[in-house]
């Protein structure tokens, strides 16, 4: 397998997991453009932003490990 000290998969999944819950988000954001109902809209405010969320805090998360690794902080 490609693993350079030890947890490049794990790097790997976490951002996978941000790709995917944007992916998300921008496909609620798309659906309530093309047709506004009171689900979709519902479902956008509320879930939308939490999946933004948790792709940000995950893409910091790597960001964070990579920089550590590498001893810049």
């Amino acid at each position: 397998m490609n693993q350079e000290k030890g947890r490049p998969l794990t790097r790997t999944l976490v951002l996978r997991l941000a790709i995917v819950s944007t992916a998300i988000a921008v496909a609620l954001a798309l659906a309530l453009l093309i047709k506004e109902t009171a689900y979709v809209f519902s479902v956008f405010m509320f879930i939308g932003p939490v999946l933004l969320l948790i792709a940000v805090l995950l893409l910091g998360f790597v960001i964070f490990k990579e920089l550590r690794a590498k001893q810049v902080i």
